[in-house]
């Protein structure tokens, strides 16, 4: 393959990528100009109504797969651990603010020094 842009798509009977220039389209598929000419007689032409079946299908398979997702995350099945909730993030930051808010109160206050005696001189007479 010398590019990029010159690839099509790969060969339904040698699974190989095929350039534009070496590709024959047939039978709703793409094949190398040689290769169909060996196999294209074994290879059953696409039935419209089957592949859009098929895909109809196998979209609703997906979609039933993501329902049964959500309805296990909503009402877990009795007999299983209960998932746990979310909590969301606004809370969190105000009560970090807070504790944050606090602990930088407490680091502006000074704490009391202990206060020292002095010690007294007695003082000299003359």
């Amino acid at each position: 393959m010398s590019s990029g842009k010159d690839f099509v798509d790969m060969c339904a009977i040698c699974k190989q990528g095929v350039l534009r220039s070496e590709m024959d389209y047939q039978k709703g598929k793409v094949f190398h100009a040689k290769c169909f000419t060996e196999h294209g007689s074994t290879v059953p032409s696409v039935d419209s109504d089957l592949a859009h079946l098929s895909a109809r299908t196998r979209i609703e398979l997906v979609q039933l797969k993501n329902l049964k997702l959500r309805t296990d995350l909503e009402e877990p099945q009795p007999g299983t651990a209960k998932p746990a909730k979310r909590k969301s993030l606004a809370p969190k930051k105000k009560s970090k603010a807070k504790k944050k808010s606090k602990a930088k109160k407490a680091r502006k206050t000074p704490k009391a020094k202990k206060a020292k005696p002095r010690k007294v001189k007695p003082s000299k007479r003359r």
